[in-house]
Formats: structure tokens, C-alpha cells, sequence
């Protein structure tokens, strides 16, 4: 009975003791908890250069109504690097991004055709487009989809057997989609990424001048690889 006796007391002891520590812990203050890293903001504006390679179907069909032209098809390589600029601007609501951008750019795409009866030659110097953008942001990771209107200028020179020759000009608008990936280096810094697919749907055309009667249609889609980079501001 007396080991029980003291033993109980000796339990009662450390249960009186540790109430105490824990009321005496009660007027100390815990340091505070650590701010947890705030997530990086995709709204702004931005702009910057980019820079890639375009390649795609480039075909043509020429012939005449009248006169010594036979009608005849061929594909023009118009395979191209290119570099420009561009700006825009997003908005973040939670992890999706929506956005605007436009963007302009030199190209120097050259094709030749040379038949029996009538030769050819097509140059396209500039291309621009206007989008939408939709994201998803990981952060400072975006993954995303682009879609909208692209302008390019097309000069197509056509030459006769006896060296005569006409110059045609025309600016066409087409249509564009692609997706691509930003990645937010710093604050400020963006870089960027990104596949696109090019439209200009059939552009007809017809001779009036040195070679009379001549007429042709065209049709271009490519496919471009872009790397950019940006600064938001």
C-alpha cells in the first residue's frame, strides 16, 4: 500500500508541474509564421523581338485564256527566316491568363519557276498578325493558345518567252492558330516559345499589261517556329 501511495503521488507531482510549464507558456509570444511566396502575376503590358524560321506549301497555277500560255502548276519554296517585334497585354484571373497581341516581321522569301512558256518569280518581304491569347499559368510557367488574323504582301513578276514582264502586287489577310509556352525569367524578363499555323486561303490574280490575258491563283500555308523574348512592364 505504501509503494502504491507514493507512487501515485509522484504521478500526481508531474501532472502538477506540467499544468504549470503550460500556464507559464502562456505569456510568451511564438515567433510568427514565415510569409509563404507569392505567386508571380501575368498582368501587363509587354513587348519585345522574336525571331524563328517558316516553312510551308507555296502553290501556284498560271495559264492564259488567250495566247501562247498553256496552263501549268508548281510549288514555290518559301521556306524563310524572319525577326521582328511585337507588344501585348494579359490579365490573370486565378491561373488563366487571357491576352492580346500583335506583331509585325521581315522575311525574305524568294521562289522561281521557270517553264517553255511563261517564267515567274514571288517574293513575300513582310508578314503581321493580330491574336487572342488563353493561358494557364504554373506560376511563373504559362502554356498557351493563339489564334487569329495574319497580313502579309505578296509580288508576283511574271516574264514571256521574249523577255517582256509584269509586275503584280497585292496584300492578303488570312487567318492563324498555334500554341506556345513564356517562361518569366525575372519580374520583368519574359521568354517565349512558340509553333504557328499560317492561312492565306486561294489569292487570284490577273495580267492587264505587257502580257494580256494571262491569269494565276495562289495558295500559301506555312508552319513557324518562334523564340522571343519580352519585357513587362
Amino acid at each position: 500500500m505504501t509503494k502504491l501511495l507514493k507512487a501515485g503521488l509522484t504521478s500526481l507531482a508531474i501532472l502538477l508541474s506540467g499544468a504549470a510549464g503550460a500556464a507559464d507558456l502562456r505569456g510568451v509570444a511564438l515567433p510568427p509564421a514565415p510569409e509563404l511566396p507569392a505567386f508571380y502575376s501575368w498582368t501587363g503590358l509587354y513587348a519585345g523581338l522574336q525571331g524563328g524560321y517558316s516553312w510551308g506549301s507555296n502553290r501556284v497555277r498560271i495559264g492564259g485564256s488567250v495566247g501562247p500560255f498553256a496552263p501549268t502548276s508548281f510549288r514555290a519554296d518559301d521556306d524563310s527566316a524572319f525577326g521582328g517585334a511585337h507588344a501585348g497585354f494579359n490579365y490573370q484571373f486565378g491561373s488563366v491568363v487571357l491576352g492580346i497581341e500583335g506583331d509585325i516581321e521581315a522575311l525574305n522569301s524568294r521562289s522561281r519557276f521557270d517553264g517553255i512558256s511563261i517564267a515567274a518569280r514571288i517574293d513575300q518581304n513582310w508578314q503581321g498578325s493580330a491574336r487572342a491569347r488563353i493561358g494557364y499559368a504554373f506560376d511563373r510557367l504559362m502554356i498557351y493558345a493563339t489564334g487569329g488574323a495574319s497580313f502579309s504582301e505578296f509580288e508576283r513578276r511574271v516574264f514571256d518567252p521574249a523577255g517582256f514582264g509584269e509586275r503584280l502586287s497585292s496584300t492578303r489577310t488570312g487567318w492563324n492558330v498555334g500554341a506556345g509556352v513564356n517562361f518569366a525569367f525575372t519580374d520583368n524578363l519574359i521568354l517565349g516559345a512558340e509553333y504557328r499555323y499560317t492561312d492565306f486561303g486561294k489569292n487570284r490574280f490577273a495580267t492587264s499589261g505587257a502580257i494580256p490575258g494571262l491569269s494565276g491563283e495562289q495558295e500559301l500555308t506555312t508552319h513557324s517556329a518562334r523564340a522571343s523574348i519580352a519585357y513587362k512592364f
